[in-house]
């Protein structure tokens, strides 16, 4: 795999601490700017203290962005699902997606992702990593047009 070829990698972590809807709203402002500027697309979901993303782009940008990630004093265990070279974007134009599934009523939750229910720590998705993807692809479709990735996106 070259440096330029597409990655997708998608991680979970758990939060350091706490997390309000403003650190939320700023971790979310400062990721689509520098994605922007990286051509890095992707989706961030927030549940119960954790995060799941998923990352895509050119192989370098997406491995350093993740290495940062890593390294970042708000993530604790840091775990990767799954890693691979897809044929084309999952979240083309989507800069940063973002759901905050502790925002969304359970009613609610039944019609995005069978997956939804599951909790993010990584055990959980030891099994068949790949259901995250289907369960971030969820979050797209539900969301449609990627015009939308201007403002935090709410299922």
């Amino acid at each position: 795999m070259s440096a330029d070829d597409l990655l997708c990698l998608v991680y979970i972590s758990r939060s350091a601490g706490p997390v309000s809807d403003d650190a939320l709203l700023a971790l979310l402002v400062q990721a689509r700017s520098n994605n922007a500027r990286d051509g890095i697309t992707g989706m961030l979901l927030y549940k119960g203290g954790y995060f799941m993303q998923a990352l895509e782009g050119p192989n370098a940008l997406v491995q350093a962005l993740y290495r940062r990630i890593c390294l970042d004093p708000r993530h604790r265990d840091v775990t990767t699902l799954i890693k691979f070279q897809p044929d084309g974007r999952a979240f083309d134009g989507w800069t940063m997606g973002f759901a905050n599934i502790d925002r969304i009523p359970p009613e609610q939750r039944a019609g995005i992702s069978p997956f939804l229910d599951q909790d993010f720590e990584p055990a959980s998705w030891a099994e068949a990593p790949h259901q995250a993807m289907r369960l971030l692809r969820a979050f797209r479709d539900v969301n449609g047009d990627s015009t939308q990735d201007t403002r935090p996106v709410e299922a």
